[in-house]
């Protein structure tokens, strides 16, 4: 079934056809969540609102762009709201407090992969963490644009319709997302 006949009988209350829509993007909204907020429980929390919305507001969608564009901005959105409520209430979750376990009982450690040095490995790990970090200090409508195109590959069309923003909008947001991780990356990277 098409998506459009999907959302179609969703409108008129067919939950099968709602179920549908979640299975076909849950995965995709996830990882746009995540790679927002990157928490696992903000993420899973974001999917449910957004989700909520969207059987809410499904009747709203006009089909003037595709739906996948519509999905997205409404996980942006979520997202967006979740990561401003989070900066005004600051709590930590008592399990990321603790030591995880294996349902055996045993305590669960990483192995670190064997086939690559040590050092390098933690040198990926640290540049990993640079970049993470780096693009958290950008602006939110510069890493909105950053993540949607090069975490979840939309194109820049996708992009505009997901934020609302002409191409030409889309690619300066882009630019200067770029040129401000260059510049805070630029020291790291030069050692």
């Amino acid at each position: 079934m098409c998506i459009r006949d999907s959302v179609a009988l969703a409108v008129k209350g067919d939950y099968q056809a709602f179920e549908s829509i979640v299975t076909r993007y849950e995965d995709k909204a996830y990882r746009l969540a995540w790679s927002m907020v990157k928490n696992d429980d903000l993420a899973a929390d974001v999917v449910q609102d957004a989700f909520l919305n969207v059987y809410r507001k499904l009747d709203t969608f006009q089909g003037n762009s595709k739906f996948s564009s519509w999905i997205y901005r409404v996980i942006v959105n979520a997202s967006l709201m979740k990561l401003r409520k989070k900066k005004r209430q600051s709590e930590v979750a008592l399990d990321a407090l603790g030591p995880t376990f294996l349902d055996d009982g045993h305590h669960a450690v990483t192995v670190s992969q064997w086939s690559m040095r040590g050092d390098q490995a933690a040198l990926n790990q640290e540049l990993r963490a640079k970049i993470v970090a780096a693009v958290d200090e950008l602006e939110e409508k510069y890493q909105t644009v950053f993540v949607l195109k090069e975490v979840e590959g939309l194109s820049l069309e996708e992009i505009g319709e997901v934020m609302d923003l002409s191409i030409p909008a889309v690619k300066s947001r882009l630019h200067r997302a770029r040129l401000f991780l260059r510049a805070t990356l630029e020291g790291y990277l030069a050692d």
